[in-house]
Order: C-alpha cells, then sequence, then structure tokens
C-alpha cells in the first residue's frame, strides 16, 4: 500500500509566488484570445502576436495588450466621430 509522505506546509510566500504565476498565466490567455478577435489584423500577424505573448511571457503581453488598448480608442474614437 502506498504510504502518503507530507512535505513541509506551504508558507505565505509558496501561495503568493502561485498567485502570481496564476496571475500572469490568465493576462497571457486574455491577451491571446483578444489578439485573435481583434478584426484588425490578418490572421499571419495574430499568430506573430501570440508568439510575442508566449515567448516573452509578462513582456509580450504587456505591449500587446498596450497595443490592443491603443487600437480599441481609435476605434472609439473613429466610430463617435461617425455619428456626430
Amino acid at each position: 500500500m502506498a504510504r502518503l509522505v507530507r512535505g513541509p506546509p506551504m508558507t505565505l510566500f509558496d501561495i503568493l509566488v502561485g498567485a502570481a504565476i496564476a496571475a500572469v498565466l490568465a493576462f497571457q490567455v486574455y491577451v491571446t484570445v483578444r489578439v485573435f478577435r481583434s478584426r484588425v489584423y490578418e490572421p499571419k500577424q495574430k499568430v506573430w502576436q501570440a508568439q510575442l505573448v508566449w515567448l516573452l511571457p509578462i513582456i509580450g503581453a504587456g505591449l500587446v495588450f498596450s497595443i490592443l488598448q491603443e487600437e480599441d480608442r481609435a476605434h472609439r474614437d473613429a466610430s463617435s466621430h461617425l455619428r456626430s
């Protein structure tokens, strides 16, 4: 019969590191989904941006996220001018 071996209990640091890793992964998934839902880019550009997000985890996701935010803002501004 297999015996359960317990290690040392998790510390607050372990929990914080796990939460930080989970947050980074969630942000990267969010940015990747936004890239593929974007109507601005061609499919090849979407693949390149997704690669940037996952190959440069924090920097790439932040860069692509800021570009998407700027494009959303420009699209909103353009559509509000058309309504006026």
